[in-house]
C-alpha cells in the first residue's frame, strides 16, 4: 500500500491530526519513496556462467535496494521449449521495486540453438544430456554434469527465496495427462499460491484447456526446481505451458501472466505485466516484434534478428497488437505464410492499431505474405500504401478458374536493387533471391493512401499459367512507403531464406526503425 504525498502533507498539516497518525505517515512515505523516486537505488548486474565453454551462460540480477524477497526465474533449460526463454527474456526487463530478481533466459544455450530438448554437449549420453534431471536430489547429492554444477554454484550464491522454471509440455494436461503440459507444478504445501497462478492464467482459456494444479510431489527429481526446495529451502514451481496448436507468443503470455501474478503477489510488482515485452526505455538496441500466430512462418525471419547483437527481438500474436505493447516496438514484422490469416486474425480493430502505430512513427516490414498485408488490395489488408496485387482469376483451358497469385513451388529468382535501394538494403546489383509467390505489386486506386517507391525489381519470373508470362518480369520486388511519421517496406522475395542474404532484413529493419 502506498500514500500519496498530497495525502502526508495534508495529515503534517493537520488536517488528519489524531494520535499515532504523524507515525504512521511517516512510516507510509519512507515505504512509498523508492517507488516514486525512479528506484534510485536501482543496481543491474549481468554476468555469464562456465566463460569459455561452449555452453556458456547468462545471467541478469535486478536489485532493487528495497527490502523484499530474492526471486529466481529460468528459461530455456530444454532448448526446444522456446515460450519459456522468450517469457523469461522479457521478464528481465520488468519493474520490480522490492527484492531481487535474477533471470537465466536461456540455460540450455546450445540447446535453444540447434532446437533440441538436450545439452548438445551430452546428447548421446542418457543420463546427462537432460539438465533437468542433473540438478541433483536427496538420493544424488550432487549435479551430474559442469554446465548443472556452475549453475548450482550460482544459485546457492544468490540464495533464491522463491524459483519460478518456465517449461512446456507436448500436450495439454487435462486432454493428454502423459503430459503436464498446462500445469502449475508445486509441492504440497505450495498449493495455495501455486492456485493463485493457475486462476489467474485460466482467465482468458477455453475451460477445456485449463491449466491444472499438480501439486501432490512437487517438480521431478533431478530438477533445478526440485533441488531449490530440497537444498537450500525455497518455494519452487515448474510452470507449463503446451506447444501443441498454440503460437510462441501465446504461451510467452501464458508465462508472463503467470509470473508477474507471483511477482504482484510477493509486492515486487505493482500490477500483471502480460503486456510488457520489451523496456520502453534506456535501450540502445533496436527493438523488433515479429507476428508469428495463424499465417506467419516467423522462424527464419527469428533465426536472423536472434543472431543480431544490435537487436532485442520478440515474437507477438494478436492478443499483443494493442497501443500498449507496440509502443514498446521500434519495429513490426509480418513474415512469410499467408497474408489473409496474418490479417483476418490480427482483426479490423487491431489493423487499425497498427496503422495508428506506422503513423505516429513505427516502422512496419511485410515479407512475402506480408507484403500483400501491407496493401490496399484486400479487406484483410492494413492498407498502408496505395498498392494492388495481380491476382485476377483466369480460366485456365483443361484446368479451370485459377488465381494468378500462386506461381508454383519455392524457387530462386534474380532480383536487382535500385541506386535507391542500395543504401536502404545495403546491396545493389541483380542477386538470386528465394522467391515464393510473393505479390507482385502495381500503383492501386486509393489516392488517399501513400505511394510507394520501388527499390528493387524482378528481373526474372517464376509461374505456372500462361496469362502469368511476362507479369513479373520489371514489375517491383521491394518497394517502400512513408505512412504518416512511419515507414513501411514491403519484400516480395525471401532474402532471409537466402544464403548470406540475412543481413538484408536487418537494414531494413535500421531503415524504417524510428530510431
Amino acid at each position: 500500500m502506498h500514500l500519496a504525498a498530497r495525502d502526508c502533507q495534508r495529515l503534517i498539516a493537520g488536517t488528519y491530526l489524531r494520535p499515532g497518525w504523524l507515525l504512521v505517515c511517516f512510516l507510509l512515505f519512507v515505504s512509498w519513496i523508492p517507488a516514486a523516486s525512479g528506484q534510485l537505488n536501482l543496481k543491474l548486474r549481468e554476468g555469464q556462467l562456465g566463460t569459455g565453454t561452449t555452453w556458456e551462460t547468462r545471467w541478469h540480477v535486478i536489485e532493487t535496494g528495497v527490502p523484499g524477497p530474492t526471486v529466481l526465474v529460468v528459461g530455456g533449460i530444454h532448448g526446444n521449449e522456446p515460450a519459456g526463454f522468450r517469457a523469461a527474456d522479457q521478464i528481465r526487463h520488468w519493474p520490480v521495486e522490492r527484492g531481487k530478481l535474477i533471470v537465466i533466459p536461456k540455460v540450455n544455450r546450445l540447446g535453444v540453438e540447434a532446437n533440441t530438448r538436450w545439452a548438445p554437449d551430452h546428447r548421446n549420453d542418457r543420463e546427462a544430456r537432460d539438465l533437468n534431471r542433473n540438478f541433483g536430489s536427496l538420493e544424488q547429492p550432487e549435479p551430474r554434469t559442469d554446465h548443472c554444477r556452475a549453475l548450482w554454484k550460482f544459485v546457492e550464491e544468490e540464495r533464491p527465496e522463491w524459483i519460478f522454471d518456465l517449461h512446456e509440455g507436448f500436450d495439454f494436461h487435462r486432454v493428454n495427462p502423459k503430459s503436464v503440459g498446462s500445469s502449475v507444478i508445486a509441492f504440497p504445501d505450495q498449493s495455495d499460491f501455486a492456485a493463485k497462478l493457475q486462476r489467474a492464467v485460466n482467465q482468458n482459456i477455453p475451460e477445456a484447456l485449463h491449466f491444472d494444479l499438480l501439486d501432490r510431489s512437487g517438480p521431478v527429481v533431478g530438477s533445478l526446481a526440485r533441488a531449490g526446495r530440497e537444498k537450500i529451502g525455497a518455494n519452487s514451481f515448474i510452470l507449463e505451458t503446451t506447444f501443441k496448436n498454440q503460437s510462441v507468443s501465446k504461451r510467452a503470455r501464458q508465462h508472463r501472466i503467470m509470473v508477474s501474478t507471483a511477482l504482484v503477489e510477493l509486492g515486487m510488482l505493482r500490477g500483471i505485466q502480460a503486456d510488457c515485452l520489451m523496456p520502453s526505455t534506456g535501450l540502445s538496441r533496436i527493438r523488433v516484434g515479429v507476428f508469428d500466430d495463424a499465417g506467419a512462418s516467423e522462424s527464419k525471419v527469428m533465426r536472423v534478428l536472434d543472431s543480431s547483437q544490435g537487436l532485442l527481438a520478440t515474437v507477438l500474436g494478436p492478443e499483443d497488437v494493442k497501443a500498449e505493447v507496440l509502443s514498446q516496438l521500434d519495429v513490426l514484422i509480418f513474415p512469410g505464410g499467408s497474408g489473409s490469416a496474418q490479417g483476418k486474425a490480427i482483426g479490423a480493430k487491431g489493423r487499425e492499431v497498427i496503422r495508428n502505430y506506422v503513423e505516429s512513427g513505427g516502422g512496419v516490414i511485410g515479407i512475402c505474405a506480408g507484403a500483400y498485408l501491407c496493401s490496399s488490395h484486400y479487406q484483410w489488408s492494413l492498407n498502408l500504401m496505395n498498392a494492388k496485387v495481380f491476382n485476377e482469376m483466369v480460366e485456365v483451358p483443361e484446368v479451370g478458374p485459377k488465381s494468378m497469385w500462386y506461381r508454383g513451388k519455392a524457387t530462386d529468382v534474380e532480383v536487382e536493387v535500385n541506386a535507391q535501394g542500395n543504401p536502404i538494403l545495403g546491396i545493389s546489383g541483380i542477386h538470386s533471391i528465394r522467391y515464393q509467390n510473393g505479390p507482385i505489386l502495381s500503383p492501386g486506386n486509393r489516392p488517399d493512401l501513400p505511394e510507394y517507391s520501388t527499390l528493387a525489381y524482378f528481373r526474372t519470373e517464376n509461374g505456372i499459367y500462361e496469362a502469368q508470362k511476362n507479369t513479373m518480369v520489371n514489375a517491383p520486388a521491394v518497394v517502400v512507403s512513408q505512412f504518416g511519421k512511419g515507414r513501411v517496406l514491403a519484400i516480395s522475395p525471401h532474402f532471409e531464406s537466402t544464403k548470406g542474404q540475412g543481413k538484408v532484413i536487418l537494414d531494413a529493419i535500421k531503415y524504417v526503425s524510428r530510431r
